[in-house]
């Protein structure tokens, strides 16, 4: 487990850097862009995360778990023709979406209601190309467990972006308009991080066999996985579509319609979305040491199911704790951060509402992600498929009630459904256990009281709001760890006392 917890830290520093430097950036979107334009930009986001989905989820995934297979018996023809393989897959796969937009630009303007959007998705094609390449030679660096390499490349992609984004914004090189330039500048960081993995892995010894070998294998493991995710984009997709054109319906302008969506899912999201990252981390390290334990848990027994149900229950508990984190500062003073930071109360009283999504939304992620491990691909697709249709329900029929509200409501119906589904599955095979509740109970107390804290605090000081701000976030955390470590939920007690122990022997 020591090995386990150096590789998490590694890839958790880099990914809270790299969502910190993404975060930045939204902000300083937001500041450029007006909420009619955010909206335009999310909504093309929606649809490129489609085509990024069908090249970058399944094939790199079973590809890194079969690579580090292959990595353990030193079968380096074996990885050079998975990788191969790989390649080929992605790169048909990019030639048939690049196809489709640049001979139906029809298509696009059907689908998208700005022009903004349309003209997006074309500057996005090369960002398409170039990750179809980065993401295949990420995947072989992650079944040969090179974390450090992966994170850093990451990161290294998203300030790349963050300069050329600055230096295209602030000058008058290019006369495009800002949403264009913003595309233009994810495509160029696509390229630079594709060149830079590329020169990792050969660097290392990796090579390129033939692809015979191991290209049905790795079409037909993938596919189900490249279903679910992609499943998953789609809905996203028709979400963008979908949201703008159902509060039209009921009064809203376009321009307003655009500008709600604008807010919530470029303001309000990537603030619910933080504690993806850590649970994102917590997957790609532990992940491979249960695939390990059995590609297929129906077809095979687990080598230690003892020790696969304590990988199992050590994840959800971490996600629990890491998808409560930030309630209560949410709860409490979530009105205040959004306007403090994107200058937009609504986007905080979105926040607020939506902030209890964050606990079943982590459930999902991990659980999900541990059924993929143990060779149940396809029965999360059937789990995500039946939760999803309550997301697309809600938005089609809601809206006229709930206005954008509609949103919040279907993605926690949707997480909620998934994540008990995905829990009976695990239970069902005796590899997870129910102790988890407490936890979410205990966590959920302590939120409401440590936000409490925060909203009486910020309430008193409001006079002052900068310092009512800050001083009300710093009590509201610094009272949330504390009752974790009274109540000793994430075990920092133990943590402690081993690193007593460790310290005593080293003076002996």
């Amino acid at each position: 487990m020591n090995k386990l917890f150096k590789a998490m830290f590694c890839v958790t520093f880099f990914s809270v850097a790299t969502r910190a430097m993404g975060f930045l950036l939204k902000i300083y979107l937001s500041r450029k862009l007006s909420t009619e334009l955010l909206g335009s930009y999310q909504v093309a986001m929606s649809i490129f995360a489609v085509f990024m989905t069908l090249v970058s989820s399944g094939i790199p995934v079973v590809l890194s778990r079969n690579i580090s297979y292959y990595h353990g018996q030193n079968n380096k023809k074996a990885i050079g023709s998975i990788v191969s393989s790989g390649l080929i897959l992605t790169g048909i796969i990019c030639l048939i979406v690049s196809l489709i937009v640049i001979l139906c630009p029809g298509l696009m303007n059907v689908i998208f209601t700005s022009s903004e959007s349309a003209e997006m998705i074309l500057i996005l094609l090369p960002a398409l190309i170039f990750s179809s390449i980065y993401e295949v030679l990420r995947g072989a660096l992650w079944g040969e467990q090179q974390f450090f390499q992966i994170s850093f490349t990451e990161f290294l992609e998203q300030i790349t972006r963050i300069i050329i984004i600055i230096l295209l914004f602030e000058t008058t090189f290019l006369d495009m308009s800002l949403t264009n330039k913003t595309a233009l500048s994810l495509s160029i960081a696509c390229i630079i991080s594709s060149i830079h993995v590329a020169i990792i892995y050969f660097k290392r010894g990796g090579k390129l066999e033939n692809p015979k070998f191991e290209f049905k294998k790795l079409l037909k493991t993938s596919t189900p996985i490249t279903a679910v995710r992609t499943v998953s984009s789609i809905v996203s997709s028709i979400i963008a579509i979908i949201i703008p054109i159902r509060l039209m319906t009921y009064g809203y302008s376009s321009s307003e319609a655009l500008s709600e969506f604008g807010i919530i899912m470029g303001m309000t999201f990537p603030l619910i979305m933080i504690p993806s990252t850590l649970i994102s981390s917590l997957a790609v390290t532990i992940i491979p040491s249960i695939s390990e334990q059995s590609n297929n848990i129906d077809n095979q027994e687990p080598k230690n199911r003892t020790a696969l149900k304590s990988k199992i229950n050590f994840s959800i508990k971490t996600t629990i704790i890491f998808s409560t984190l930030l309630l209560p500062l949410y709860l409490s003073l979530g009105i205040p951060i959004c306007k403090f930071i994107f200058g937009n109360e609504k986007a905080g009283l979105y926040l607020t509402t939506a902030s209890i999504m964050m606990i079943p939304m982590g459930l999902s992620q991990i659980t999900s992600s541990i059924l993929n491990a143990i060779g149940l691909e396809l029965k999360s697709l059937k789990n995500y498929s039946i939760s999803s249709s309550l997301l697309i329900i809600s938005i089609i029929f809601l809206p006229k009630f709930l206005g954008t509200y509609a949103l919040i409501v279907g993605y926690l119906s949707m997480s909620i459904t998934a994540s008990v589904m995905n829990l009976f599955m695990l239970k069902k095979r005796n590899i997870v256990s129910f102790e988890f509740l407490k936890i979410i109970f205990k966590m959920l107390t302590i939120s409401i009281f440590s936000a409490l804290i925060g909203y009486s605090t910020y309430s008193l000081l409001s006079n002052y709001f900068i310092i009512a701000l800050f001083t009300g976030a710093a009590l509201t955390m610094i009272s949330m760890f504390l009752l974790i470590y009274i109540f000793n939920i994430a075990d920092i007690k133990m943590l402690l006392i081993r690193k007593h122990k460790k310290s005593n022997l080293a003076h002996i």
